[in-house]
């Protein structure tokens, strides 16, 4: 009697080891919750360039993310939306959801600026119920947008 070429636990080990690569790749780090459910709209500012309304759907889910944490009062979580290259992103997350916190809780309209570069986009996000505005520096890492939280230079590691 012969062996299989390939045992059942080798098997399994190709089969782990190519779930892990597509979870990396493919799952975004951040996700919604299904509570607290919050009411954002995402539009790409006036541009003769396609590019902001693409930019505009590639940012939707980071931003919607942010304004639930915002509403739910997790400045963690808003700390875990910091760009891989910010420091120390608690004290300006914390500083966000008392600012911005409970005007979380009504309607959000967040426009995407067009970007001089494209991995880095400015957003203004607009809180309805109370009439404040926000800046927000989104960039591009790794497949992946983030905000720019706390202390940090994306643009660090692109310099000769």
């Amino acid at each position: 009697m012969t062996k299989p070429a390939i045992s059942l636990g080798s098997g399994l080990l190709v089969v782990g080891i190519t779930a892990g690569v597509w979870w990396n790749w493919f799952h975004e780090p951040y996700a919604l919750a299904d509570a607290p459910e919050v009411d954002v709209t995402v539009r790409a500012e006036k541009s003769r360039y396609p590019d902001a309304q693409e930019t505009a759907e590639d940012v939707d889910t980071v931003v919607r993310v942010y304004v639930q944490r915002l509403k739910d009062g997790d400045a963690k979580g808003i700390a875990d939306l910091a760009g891989p290259a910010y420091r120390r992103p608690g004290p300006t997350a914390a500083e966000y959801v008392r600012e911005y916190g409970r005007a979380a809780g009504g309607p959000v309209e967040v426009t995407v600026l067009e970007g001089v570069v494209p991995y880095f986009n400015p957003v203004t996000v607009t809180y309805k119920e109370t009439g404040q505005r926000q800046e927000l520096l989104l960039v591009k890492d790794d497949g992946h947008w983030w905000i720019g939280l706390g202390d940090g230079d994306p643009a660090a590691g692109m310099r000769p």
